[in-house]
């Protein structure tokens, strides 16, 4: 009877244990989910609005069939442009950047949202955005950087697959 007691009463409290733990987490996760999603849709509308600051507003748009590079497509309310969510791998990993097309098939504004390329060489890639301003699909000028190729062509990539979607919803007036 002692053997008994010495296994079954610590896997008992044990379980209690885990069992409250649990129900505190998951109460406090419901807590906190609403507040962390409506924190992240500001981030990603300020994204937005960085990258067209005349908009008034974006619209998620339903598009089938998206390049493996495009994760998401906003048109604006006041018809300046669409924005894409763009995700491309690049040499360090995982890249994310946003690319304005304007109606006329011009780039208003890239913006990279996140990156894990190596610091120092492909940090050039991500410090000339601005000679992406203007251009259209052929992104005439835009030659890789030096020392950075596989970062300057995910990057051009993933926006010649901004430009493939643009062809898609340049018609659409919100």
């Amino acid at each position: 009877m002692g053997l008994k007691k010495e296994f079954v009463i610590p896997v008992i409290v044990l379980s209690f244990i885990c069992f409250f733990v649990s129900a505190a987490l998951a109460i406090g996760y419901n807590m906190t989910q609403p507040v962390i999603e409506e924190a992240a849709a500001q981030r990603a509308e300020a994204a937005r609005k960085e990258v067209i600051p005349h908009a008034d507003g974006f619209v998620l748009l339903d598009v089938d069939h998206l390049p493996k590079t495009v994760t998401a497509v906003y048109g604006t309310t006041n018809n300046v442009g669409f924005v894409f969510m763009i995700t491309t791998s690049g040499y360090g990993g995982e890249i994310k950047l946003l690319c304005a097309i304007s109606p006329d098939g011009k780039i208003i504004r890239t913006a990279t949202l996140s990156q894990t390329e190596t610091k120092g060489i492909a940090t050039k890639v991500f410090n000339q955005e601005a000679r992406y301003i203007g251009k259209d699909k052929n992104l005439a000028g835009t030659e890789a950087v030096s020392g950075a190729t596989i970062t300057s062509n995910a990057y051009k990539n993933g926006i010649r697959g901004a430009f493939e979607v643009y062809e898609k919803v340049k018609g659409i007036r919100l």
